[in-house]
């Protein structure tokens, strides 16, 4: 059966691919010059105060970095910048960057970042009459991109639920939208990460269930990665790089007031809000057997055609 037939989208994707092969032949090599700043593109979440908080603590420095922070957007738009060479490292979603992987670009994986855990929930109206997973069978179900993480992980939820994934409708839209597409009725449930899902608590909706959990429970969700070439051409870089982001997630690992002083400073989200957040589970080293579970999930789930091997796309 192919799943994708019920799939809707209330936003079109951009041709994220071929617009990245075309950069790639153009980008640059990926040499770090003597010098030069290690530019790291991070979107601004609770989660990316990893690099942040490495910038402001001194972490990168520590390492013998020079790093210089851009902001990107989110999901898999940070990766035709990766390719053609604006930056060199980037945050991605793991299912984002698996499918760059089987659309012929060269990344790379070279460390983690966070993990699935309390951060991420299914959110349901309180008069909804949906009490398990079970009963999402015939609903709309909301989440921010029909090819992430997000979808890997509720398809296998419903199959651990004895459902055919098939028998829930995905739709796409951003996490911002989500919460009024709810309270309207425009769906039955919605895929909220934090902070969105304080909010979303806050309002008065039901969290039905953590979504990482069952047999994604612990599912690696974003990290940071690289090109080939820049892989290659600087070990010493990224291995200092991957020191310095496990530092840091270390120190904010159940550090409230560190993420309270910090997050108000590079995203919109307030601190009263990041008062009030499920905190994130950090985690630095990259699993690289629950990465190979994403892309069999992936593959499993039709959103990559082929097995995919992902232990040639691990740093080293």
């Amino acid at each position: 059966m192919d799943r994708r037939r019920n799939h809707r989208r209330y936003f079109a994707l951009t041709a994220v691919a071929g617009a990245a092969l075309g950069l790639a032949a153009c980008g640059s090599s990926g040499q770090a010059a003597a010098g030069e700043a290690v530019q790291v593109g991070y979107f601004p979440l609770v989660h990316t105060s990893t690099a942040v908080n490495a910038e402001e603590n001194g972490l990168f420095e520590a390492e013998g970095l020079d790093v210089e922070l851009v902001q990107t957007q989110g999901g898999a738009a940070a990766i035709p910048t990766l390719i053609s060479g604006d930056i060199d490292v980037a945050y991605a979603n793991y299912t984002s960057a698996l499918l760059a992987v089987k659309q012929g670009l060269p990344v790379r994986f070279i460390s983690g970042n966070d993990v699935g855990a309390a951060d991420h929930g299914i959110f349901v109206a309180e008069d909804s009459g949906i009490e398990t997973v079970e009963d999402l069978a015939g609903k709309t179900f909301a989440v921010n991109n029909l090819q992430n993480i997000g979808s890997v992980a509720v398809y296998a939820l419903l199959e651990d639920a004895g459902l055919d994934p098939s028998a829930v409708d995905l739709i796409e839209m951003p996490y911002p939208d989500m919460q009024a597409a709810l309270e309207r009725g425009a769906v039955d449930a919605i895929w909220q990460v934090e902070p969105f899902q304080a909010s979303a608590a806050a309002a008065g909706f039901v969290k039905l269930s953590d979504l990482f959990t069952g047999p994604v429970d612990g599912m690696p969700v974003a990290g940071w990665i690289t090109t080939e070439t820049f892989l290659q051409e600087n070990p010493e870089a990224v291995e200092a790089f991957r020191k310095a982001i496990a530092a840091s997630g270390e120190e904010l690992q159940d550090n409230r007031a560190r993420l309270v002083e910090l997050v108000p400073t590079f995203t919109k989200v307030p601190a009263e809000v990041v008062e009030q957040i499920e905190m994130p589970r950090f985690e630095g080293r990259l699993d690289g057997g629950q990465l190979q579970k994403t892309a069999d999930l992936m593959h499993k789930y039709n959103i990559i055609d082929a097995a995919l091997d992902t232990r040639p796309l691990l740093a080293e």
